[in-house]
């Protein structure tokens, strides 16, 4: 009878023994996987903390150094020639031109507008005719600035920039199928008032936007001749290269 009793004894101690380290392997899988867990959001949280982080840009100085910036720094306070070439051409080639996929470009060129002038333009619907004839048809346009005359005002920031110039617009098809490469040129004179900004990625590449348009097509160079002769404007008619003035 002892004996029962001494091996229910030990049963019972082994076992006893078993429930603790199972209890212990327990709470150490449990402290491991919280552990875990926790590494892993740690992780996503510091990925997506770079993830959302301007791209910083490598530039040089007038020096030659290099300088790192991202999209929230200012580049410049002041433009130049070079930048107002840059941003006439790429937004009149948008405003003006026709393309498949117009839509997109006139968004594009209105966000180079001032909110006032975006505004005025959006009441009038001045473009939802252009856009309903243009979109997804094989039709585009290149623009060119031929000349640029920068009438009145200064590069600084906060300063309003009056300008006028002309160029050129070829259409030709978006895909040329017969491969013939037909194009049709017409000649653009344009006024535009300028205001120029900090420049920065984050808000304007150039430092510019547009608070007023005007411009005119002419389908060749005698009516576009005329028309700066008539208006007292033949400082745009210098034979010769591109001028910046």
């Amino acid at each position: 009878m002892k004996r029962e009793e001494a091996k229910d004894f030990f049963n019972l101690v082994k076992y006893r023994d078993i429930e603790k380290s199972r209890k212990i392997s327990v709470i150490l899988m449990v402290c491991l996987s919280a552990m875990m867990f926790l590494i892993t959001i740690t992780a996503l949280l510091f990925a997506y903390s770079v993830a959302i982080k301007p791209t910083p840009v490598i530039a040089f100085d007038k020096q030659g150094k290099r300088v790192v910036f991202s999209g929230n720094d200012i580049l410049d306070n002041e433009t130049n020639r070079v930048r107002i070439h840059r941003f006439l051409t790429e937004f009149i080639g948008k405003f003006e031109g026709v393309s498949p996929d117009i839509e997109n470009n006139l968004k594009d060129a209105y966000n180079m507008l001032t909110p006032k002038f975006r505004q005025i333009l959006l009441d009038k619907s001045v473009h939802s005719e252009k856009i309903d004839l243009w979109k997804n048809r094989n039709f585009e346009t290149t623009f060119a600035l031929t000349r640029l005359k920068i009438l009145k005002g200064d590069f600084k920031a906060g300063s309003a920039l009056t300008v006028e110039g002309i160029g050129e617009m070829d259409f030709h098809n978006a895909v040329d199928y017969s491969g013939d490469g037909e194009t049709r040129r017409d000649y653009l004179w344009f006024s535009a008032l300028l205001i120029v900004t900090p420049i920065s990625l984050e808000l304007s590449p150039d430092g510019l936007f547009v608070e007023f348009y005007a411009g005119r097509n002419f389908p060749d160079k005698r009516q576009l001749r005329a028309f700066l002769s008539e208006n007292k404007k033949d400082y745009l008619l210098n034979d010769g290269n591109e001028v910046f003035e």
